[in-house]
């Protein structure tokens, strides 16, 4: 008995022996070669893993004289640089600066490079900006319109119409506007301007690709910080980044940084989280700043996978005068100048053309040009913008012109800083007697006597402002103009606000005319008593030394239309009381208001009337006076609500359309249909869209809402069996649909008579049709059983 034990005991120690040296054996699977055997050589299929980061790449290494080699291409293809790979088969062993490790565990080769060496990523802000959606534009024509009526004691009443006509479409903008006056009564027909007087006509289209503008006709030339715009008719072509809203064109601070191993990259902007960012092993750089302008500071923190953290302070400046490196902006003008424009309908002079091109040559420096030029003009400029670190940015320019024989020239400079906290800014320009531009041409040669324009010899400009937190905000300004005559105007201007409970707030404001030894000055109480409805009080001081105190209630506009009011009175040191007082209703197709205001002896009463009318898809639509662009909603059925933005925007009328009027051109926008009333046998094969709409344009959006022509069919074979489970069901010009339990199928878009093919999962099949009384199912209609005689499967007997 003793025996048998001592030999069990023996022979499970035998057993537990064997079984750790068999694990000993497999745990090593594959090993290297012993490193005694000099010359061996072995191939194993590992994973490749660089820095810590596992691509999922399986690679042939091979293992000799205790040495590591890798094909070129499997390095060159996990990133290393192909500069360092100077035969076929790397040792990556003997590598400069390259570490290589064989875990034996998880039979994966262990490589630490340079972090330089691996790709570089960019982090940008591109995706964030989302996809480009390019402006859309249906045909159509729209009339704007506003009649305003006043009638005084002193002048009778007078009846002014203001219009602007517009044709839009793929082609295209084509806009007409002016005005329409008469006294109605009062003063004599002919005492002042009467008729039609035309404002501005244009035709106009932009390219969004390459971010270009045309203009033709009646237009207003661009102009620089240091030149003048003027009014032509002819022709312009310009860059136009408004038809690009997703293009950033100033630039903005970057980042760099390597990672040796995968990490974190968090970016903080004045003490605000605005991104995080996984990146690989190796360098990187960080473009994905928020859209800023101004001083500000950004932390940089790096966290690798073992929760090492590294932080790095950065300040910036960012300011949108600048241009991003290889970014150019220009505009070109050619035509006639207009003459006493808003005077006569009609009056274009001599032929001019002004020319202007900016340039974003680095970061930091963008170059400006300018020129001008008429019958006996010439005028031509540079200038540039330079961004100093994060102090701030100034400008220079120099410009010279030529008139008529007469010389001049024109130095300008400025400085501009801003932060969270405050910000200062200034600007001098500085003229010869001899200075001339189109505009001082233009005026010399309207032929409008009684009057002479001059450009001001000398201007200053300063102005700053402060934030003191809960102290609240104050602001500086004084301007100093010396006129082409010689007169010198020096203003002063200080102001301060401050919300002092819940959303009242006091504002303060003091102005001095240093020439006259005069002061203005006002204090002015807001107190808010309900959502839209405020109250103020207000001390006034006008420069001859008379105070008022006014008192005013007032509510704003709803934005989905209602009423609007009003209402001021103001007790004069000098004359009567002031009163004024106005009433505004709006709904969706038209906006009034009537009021009245004066003193005692002198009072005007008025009223007005604006919207516009939109000829689309063949209809006629009366809304709110729009500005740019609008959106008509069809549905081809009544009553379904639309949001904009998800805002309500009204219901479909009877025609199933609804005009959407006051949209921001080249704006992203969603546009949505609520379907939750509809009938169930209607239906709709989309509930939401999102685009833009071209400048001056409109556009027909069709959310189809459809007869649902659908219906449950009950299929049965020859037998009276329901057709199997998984049952195809073809049909031409229609998805496949498949058979459920009992036979039952759904079919959609359905015929009068709709032909079908059954084909089964075990290879039978057959054909059949459903006849559809009237071409359209009724309401959650289920017809059949229909009988379909499915054939033998191919390969079998009958």
């Amino acid at each position: 008995m003793n025996g048998r034990r001592c030999s069990l005991a023996l022979c499970l120690l035998s057993y537990l022996l064997s079984s750790a040296g068999r694990a000993e054996t497999y745990s090593t699977l594959p090993p290297p070669p012993s490193p005694n055997a000099p010359g061996a050589s072995q191939q194993y299929m590992l994973g490749l893993v660089i820095n810590e980061q596992d691509n999922g790449q399986v690679v042939p290494v091979e293992f000799r004289d205790n040495h590591y080699y890798l094909r070129a291409g499997d390095l060159q293809r996990a990133g290393i640089p192909s500069a360092l790979i100077t035969s076929s088969m790397m040792d990556v062993s003997a590598m400069p600066q390259v570490k290589a490790d064989y875990d034996q565990a998880r039979q994966r080769l262990l490589l630490t490079v340079p972090p330089g060496w691996l790709p570089r990523q960019k982090l940008n802000n591109e995706e964030r900006n989302g996809p480009r959606f390019p402006g859309r534009t249906s045909t159509g024509a729209l009339f704007n319109y506003d009649l305003y009526t006043s009638r005084t004691s002193a002048s009778g009443s007078r009846l002014s119409a203001f219009n602007e006509f517009r044709l839009f479409g793929t082609l295209g903008q084509f806009s007409s506007n002016g005005v329409w006056q008469q006294q109605l009564s009062g003063q004599t027909a002919g005492s002042q301007n009467e008729g039609y007087l035309r404002y501005d006509t244009y035709w106009s289209n932009q390219d969004e690709t390459r971010s270009l503008s045309w203009r033709v006709g009646d237009l207003i030339t661009d102009s620089l910080a240091w030149s003048s715009s003027v009014r032509l008719g002819g022709i312009q072509i310009a860059r136009d980044f408004s038809v690009r809203p997703d293009l950033v064109t100033y630039p903005l601070p970057s980042f760099s940084g390597q990672a040796a191993v995968p990490s974190t990259v968090d970016l903080f902007v004045n003490g605000y989280k605005n991104s995080s960012n996984d990146v690989q092993p190796g360098p990187w750089s960080m473009t994905n700043m928020p859209f800023v302008n101004g001083a500000g500071e950004a932390v940089v923190v790096t966290t690798d996978a073992a929760g090492r953290r590294v932080s790095t302070t950065m300040p910036f400046y960012v300011s949108s005068s600048l241009l991003k490196p290889g970014l150019s902006d220009f505009s070109f003008s050619a035509g006639a100048l207009r003459n006493n424009y808003g005077i006569k309908s009609f009056d274009y002079g001599s032929a001019a053309a002004s020319g202007s091109w900016r340039y974003g040559l680095t970061d930091w420096l963008t170059l400006e040009s300018h020129a001008e030029g008429a019958d006996a003009l010439a005028l031509g400029g540079a200038g540039g913008q330079v961004r100093l670190g994060s102090l701030g940015v100034v400008n220079a320019a120099l410009a010279q012109s030529q008139m008529s024989g007469e010389h001049g020239n024109q130095y300008s400079w400025g400085y501009q800083y801003s932060n969270s906290r405050f910000n200062i800014g200034t600007q001098h320009i500085i003229r010869s007697a001899g200075f001339s531009n189109l505009a001082l041409y233009g005026d010399r040669n309207s032929g409008l006597a009684g009057t002479e324009y001059t450009l001001s010899r000398r201007s200053a400009q300063y102005s700053a402002s402060v934030s003191l937190d809960r102290f609240g905000s104050l602001g500086a300004a004084f301007i100093d103009i010396v006129s082409g005559s010689g007169d010198r105007t020096q203003l002063w201007n200080l102001s301060w606000s401050k919300n002092i409970w819940g959303n009242s707030s006091l504002y303060v404001s003091a102005s001095r005319d240093q020439r006259q030894g005069d002061w203005t000055g006002t204090i002015s109480l807001v107190i808010p008593f309900s959502e839209r409805g405020n109250a103020s009080l207000s001390l006034d001081r006008d420069q001859q030394g008379t105070t008022s105190q006014r008192v005013t209630v007032s509510r704003s506009m709803p934005t989905d239309g209602g009423l609007a009011y009003d209402a001021s009175w103001a007790n004069q040191s000098s004359g009567g009381d002031y009163k004024q007082a106005s009433l505004s209703w709006r709904n969706q197709k038209i906006e009034t208001s009537a009021g009245f205001y004066g003193d005692g002896d002198y009072t005007t009463e008025w009223a007005d009337v604006s919207g516009s009318l939109v000829l689309m898809d063949g209809s006629y639509f009366a809304a709110n006076e729009v500005n740019d662009a609008f959106v008509v909603v069809k549905t081809d059925y009544p009553n379904i609500n639309v949001r904009y933005e998800n805002q309500l925007m009204g219901k479909t009328d009877a025609g199933g359309h609804l005009l959407v009027p006051g949209i921001s051109s080249y704006y992203p926008a969603k546009y949505d249909i609520d379907t939750l009333d509809l009938p169930a046998d209607m239906t709709t094969s989309s509930v939401e869209q999102r685009f833009a709409v071209k400048r001056n344009s409109g556009y027909l959006l069709h959310f189809p809402i459809e007869p649902l022509r659908a219906a449950s069919v009950i299929l049965h074979d020859q037998n009276g069996e329901p057709l199997p489970v998984s049952t195809q069901i073809i049909r031409a010009g229609a998805a496949t649909t498949y058979v459920g339990w009992d036979g039952i199928v759904w079919m959609e878009n359905l015929a009068a008579v709709n032909l079908f093919r059954a084909e089964t999962p075990d290879g039978r099949h057959c054909e059949a049709k459903l006849d559809v009384p009237g071409g359209r199912p009724t309401s959650l209609q289920t017809y059949g059983p229909l009988t379909c005689a499915l054939s033998a499967a191919s390969g079998t007997s009958p």
